[in-house]
């Protein structure tokens, strides 16, 4: 426990008194002393002292009151004044500023050196320190025994809340909480955000600690209790960083495994008996129906490495309830037919940073079969994220959709280049060549209704087509440019018009 000014006047031998009342004071510890005659010791002190003086300057009443204020405001944990020296009895004015502004003022007589209370304090000090020392070592040992023995989240949370005597929780990184001890703690919607925020003290007698696993905050480790103890939270923080890390670990071993079969059935054609084969050892049934789900963005196959996509789950032990495996820039899961593919694709499109106002889409496949099936889910899922941002389902599988789901080409490139000429041009004199080719093909090179579209008299559109195809080199009558043209404003998406 720490140590306080009220505990001063418990020791007999030190003879202190208390000059205001102990009711009044403020549960400031006491951090160290300082014995000073400064005229102003503000500057000097940093909070918590126990300041000690013989009150030898002079001063006046409003003197008495700014030092007072002063002294309050660093806080300090109490000002002992010693008699028979150069006062008989604490200056009244002291006293009275005391009062006024709720400082805990003792006074000590002469006989009491003051190095003889210092020496008290400190020892008092070391040994709080040590025993919270003491406390800390035995609890990470408690801990690390506990996730070693791979006891789980709940058991972790109750051993801290016990050893602690405070009400400890686990959020996930969006703040919602996975554990709690004891079950009845009630956390509000704002202290939760809080300690999502910042891995900061959130409100008095709460404090958060992010669990970081490979530098990536997977969690937070939330207490509400004791200042003095669940400090303490800082160091297990840390040790469950890395045994989410060893399990995040293992669990990626078995997702690359998942990756090697799901890439030779796509990339390798890999089919027959070794697929089924294969197949059968990452947990699919070659057999049974499954729905393809594909989460793609810049980052997504780096955030299901570094960050667990069920943090609860993963601390229990539990592997991927269905395979899954990072695949080129996204994220693949074969959800078997006792699951919802919707569901695990809304847990993906948030694990990602998908959301209101972002461009991210997940997409989901219809069922199929074995091989065969995980090859057009695939196709299908990849097509289904082209209709737009959040969780899209298939259509029917076209073929320009199965050849713009293609990973293996380089179709980005050979768009880029067959309208870059146009795009210059745009650029150069503020045309809109490419939102004209845009509507002209989305109607069916229907002249009416492009110019209605966009606003445009018909002999102002025949000129713009003009302009394309003299940049292009091609011709928009011509059935073979018009798909190629269509095909590279298809690949290189809405946001480039």
């Amino acid at each position: 426990m720490p140590v306080l000014a009220s505990d001063l006047l418990a020791q007999r031998e030190l003879r202190l008194t208390a000059v205001t009342s102990p009711d009044s004071w403020p549960d400031v510890p006491i951090s160290w002393s300082s014995t000073t005659e400064l005229e102003d010791p503000v500057p000097f002190l940093r909070g918590g002292e126990l300041v000690l003086t013989t009150a030898l300057r002079r001063r006046t009443r409003d003197q008495w009151d700014r030092l007072v204020r002063d002294l309050v405001a660093v806080p300090v944990a109490a000002l002992c004044v010693g008699t028979g020296l150069v006062h008989d009895r604490v200056p009244a004015g002291l006293r009275a500023a005391a009062e006024r502004h709720g400082l805990a003022l003792l006074t000590s007589p002469v006989e009491i050196p003051f190095i003889q209370i210092s020496r008290w304090a400190a020892d008092q000090i070391f040994a709080e320190q040590y025993a919270r020392t003491r406390l800390m070592i035995h609890l990470q040992e408690e801990i690390t025994e506990a996730l070693l023995a791979g006891r789980g989240l709940r058991h972790l949370v109750s051993v801290l809340a016990r050893r602690l005597g405070a009400d400890v929780a686990v959020l996930d990184p969006a703040g919602a909480v996975l554990e709690q001890h004891p079950r009845s703690a009630r956390w509000s919607v704002d202290e939760v955000a809080a300690a999502a925020d910042a891995p900061r003290t959130a409100a008095p007698g709460l404090v958060s600690f992010p669990v970081r696993a490979d530098g990536t905050v997977a969690g937070y480790l939330v207490a509400r209790g004791p200042d003095e103890q669940v400090t303490l939270l800082a160091p297990v923080a840390g040790l469950a960083g890395l045994e989410i890390a060893r399990r995040q670990a293992l669990l990626s071993g078995r997702r690359e495994l998942v990756g090697q079969v799901v890439t030779d059935i796509l990339h390798h054609g890999l089919r027959g008996n070794e697929a089924e084969r294969k197949l059968a050892r990452i947990g699919v049934d070659p057999q049974g129906s499954h729905r393809v789900v594909v989460a793609s963005s810049g980052q997504a196959a780096s955030l299901l490495r570094q960050r667990p996509l069920d943090l609860a789950a993963l601390l229990r032990g539990q592997s991927d309830p269905f395979p899954m495996c990072p695949l080129d820039d996204g994220i693949v899961v074969l959800v078997g037919a006792d699951g919802d593919a919707r569901t695990v694709a809304g847990r993906l499109l948030r694990h990602i940073g998908g959301g209101p106002g972002t461009a991210t889409a997940v997409g989901v496949s219809g069922p199929h079969q074995g091989a065969q099936g995980i090859r057009i889910g695939y196709h299908e899922a990849r097509q289904a994220q082209r209709q737009g941002p959040g969780v899209q389902e298939c259509r029917t599988l076209s073929l320009p959709g199965l050849l713009l789901s293609s990973a293996d080409l380089p179709l980005t490139e050979l768009a880029t280049a067959l309208l870059e000429p146009v795009r210059r041009y745009d650029a150069v004199h503020g045309a809109a060549l490419e939102a004209t080719v845009r509507s002209y093909l989305a109607h069916d090179g229907s002249v009416t209704e492009t110019c209605r579209a966009m606003n445009l008299h018909r002999n102002s559109l025949r000129y713009r087509l003009g302009q394309i195809e003299r940049l292009l080199g091609k011709r928009l009558t011509a059935t073979q440019d018009r798909l190629e043209l269509w095909l590279a404003l298809q690949v290189l998406g809405p946001a480039a018009g």
